[in-house]
């Protein structure tokens, strides 16, 4: 237990480091927005372009992995949805919100850092991590769309096509998505990266995970301050079951898919883990532009991020137990 809490503890502390600078006022308002831009549209699509193209080809066919992958945010999602509807009885876009919450992995800016400290060196792990940042895409999509109809569809003005739009705004503006793609093309293909190329994405790409962490814990400062501006009421139990549902029940829906389907254990480690982590940050900001309750929206994303320094090292030595981590 106590090696699983090391490789966990340093990601938590860069994101602490993040919550003090914004506490502290050290760096400007705008910083964390800056470092997310940064991370998100050029280092971390960067890191993943080095990464997939390296990827071995024979590797790259799990589709048990992908049905655990997929399959646990939608159930998570389904069951957050169908229990916002059923218990407290608010609105379609709270319980998309809801849904969102308890459903969309925080793997790009807490997974991958983690898979990386505990798995060094260790291509086939990064790539696996690599792929499991594009499960959030499809919970987000279907929230996100679902959001657009309840508000009357006003971004589909000026007449232009709602699919355009969409694959404008969710393939084509996804950098993550595009460069994942391209390196799993030069991988399958075989032609692979231009050496000066791939050791140029390498020192950009490796910028990410502090710049990401940093950038998380910055953003969690202003979401707790959120959060702690307007009373949330009767939300404790609200808050304790999509709290939850990301932290055990996703991760615990996806290993066992994956152990049904005889995932290979690396793949099924990896991918486990990183459904384990907090809720992505995206359903707070999607509250926030749709003005669906964007205070309780921040509270979940503050609850399942900082709650998951627990449930991670918990998950890691579960898996380290079962054998998913043998050389840890």
């Amino acid at each position: 237990m106590l090696i699983a809490f090391w490789a966990v503890l340093p990601v938590f502390l860069i994101i602490g480091l993040g919550v003090m600078l914004r506490a502290r006022d050290i760096l400007p308002d705008s910083a964390g927005k800056v470092l997310g831009i940064y991370v998100l549209k050029l280092a971390l699509p960067l890191l993943l372009l080095h990464v997939m193209a390296q990827a071995d080809r024979s590797t790259l066919a799990h589709g048990g992995f992908w049905l655990g992958a997929l399959g646990a945010p939608l159930v998570c999602y389904l069951l957050g949805y169908a229990g916002d509807r059923l218990f407290c009885r608010r609105g379609s876009g709270a319980a998309v919100i809801s849904a969102l919450g308890c459903s969309a992995c925080n793997t790009a800016f807490v997974g991958l850092p983690i898979v990386e400290g505990l798995l060094p060196g260790n291509t086939e792990a990064l790539v696996v991590a690599g792929l499991m940042t594009l499960t959030p895409n499809v919970v987000v999509i279907m929230g996100q769309v679902r959001l657009d109809l309840l508000n009357g569809v006003t971004a589909w003005e000026e007449g232009q096509s709602r699919v355009w739009i969409l694959f404008r705004a969710l393939v084509l503006g996804n950098p993550i998505l595009l460069s994942t793609v391209a390196g799993l093309t030069l991988a399958v293909s075989g032609a692979g990266l231009w050496a000066p190329l791939d050791r140029a994405c390498a020192l950009v790409g490796f910028t990410a995970a502090p710049c990401m962490l940093i950038a998380l814990g910055f953003d969690l400062g202003q979401k707790l301050r959120l959060a702690l501006t307007r009373s949330v009421g009767h939300a404790f139990w609200r808050q304790a079951w999509l709290v939850s549902c990301k932290l055990i029940l996703c991760p615990l829906i996806c290993w066992l898919i994956m152990a049904a389907l005889d995932v290979t254990p690396l793949w099924l480690g990896v991918g486990v883990l990183t459904s384990a982590t907090g809720s992505a940050l995206v359903a707070s900001v999607l509250a926030q532009v749709y003005n669906a309750l964007p205070e309780e929206a921040a509270l979940t994303a503050v609850l399942s991020n900082g709650v998951s320094l627990v449930s991670l090292t918990a998950c890691i030595w579960l898996l380290q137990y079962a054998g998913y981590f043998p050389g840890i």
